[in-house]
């Protein structure tokens, strides 16, 4: 699990930084309705855990409403 949550931890270091660019990204965590066709395609017999699509967009739509964090979190002591 370790693994799994620094993968998790680098993917998501590499969606902020394409904001920060400028670049479009979409994290993809269902890649394994295609894993044997992915893994052929990689040329990797190595352990897929995501997927990430980067590419610029042409479009921007409106930030949609977001929860107060109070909304969502439980604060604890």
């Amino acid at each position: 699990i370790c693994n799994i949550q620094s993968i998790s931890a680098a993917i998501q270091n590499m969606l902020l930084a394409a904001t920060e660019k400028g670049i479009g990204s979409l994290w993809i965590c269902d890649i394994y309705f295609a894993y044997p066709e992915l893994c052929k395609w990689l040329n990797s017999d190595g352990q897929l855990i995501a997927a990430i699509a980067f590419g610029y967009p042409n479009e921007f739509p409106k930030e949609r409403p977001r929860k107060k964090i109070d909304d969502v979190v439980e604060w604890r002591k």
